[in-house]
């Protein structure tokens, strides 16, 4: 696997949880990541957009390459992907945010579709800390990137990334053995692949 080394900027203080992360990622090919940018969430981002929404605790962006890299050249800086994430850095952890999941589906019609139902929408996930909030924040956009380039088996969807940051955040909370806030975090993606499978009525 080519490990060409990324350009990792975190300006949050969160080397514990970047670490992390960075271990996860041996064994993928990272050749086409040109930098990963970890930046504290400005209080403008972290206003709520809708009335009852709850206020933004992370953003994440994946920024494909601007240009395709062929065989016979090495990647150059056009060709590789990048990203930028933002963590809330507040005191008023344990947080809630809405982010990508699955919800009930709900039928959706159209002239040129009968019936056609949806089961992608926005659900609640709850970090305990920003630590953890970081890991989930940062795996969802690395996600983007490996099944963007063939390296897993999935559907490069913001649903699944949420999935995908999950699992990794309920990894990091059984590495620093806090089973209670893993168990509470499994049960949020149980709900969530419930749903997405349709085990649960809509």
């Amino acid at each position: 696997m080519g490990q060409a080394a990324f350009v990792f900027i975190d300006r949050t203080d969160a080397q514990a949880a970047v670490e992390f992360v960075t271990d996860k990622l041996s064994g993928y090919d990272l050749q086409l990541l040109d930098w990963v940018r970890l930046y504290p969430m400005t209080a403008a981002q972290h206003q709520s957009q809708l009335s009852g929404e709850c206020q933004p605790v992370t953003l994440s962006t994946c920024w494909k390459p601007r240009d395709t890299v062929t065989v016979s050249e090495p990647p150059l800086p056009q060709h590789k992907y990048r990203i930028k994430v933002n963590v809330w850095q507040g005191n008023d952890y344990p947080a809630e945010e809405s982010n990508w999941g699955r919800i009930p589906p709900r039928p959706i019609r159209r002239r040129s579709i009968p019936d056609r139902y949806t089961t992608r929408g926005l659900c609640r996930w709850r970090y305990p800390d920003r630590l953890v909030a970081t890991v989930h924040a940062l795996a969802r956009p690395l996600f983007l990137y490996l099944a963007s380039t063939g390296q897993l088996a999935h559907n490069p969807s913001d649903s699944n990334a949420s999935a995908w940051g999950h699992r990794w955040a309920v990894d990091w909370l059984r590495q620093q053995h806090r089973e209670a806030d893993a168990e509470e975090m499994i049960a949020q993606l149980m709900q969530w692949t419930l749903i997405q499978s349709q085990g649960l009525p809509g």
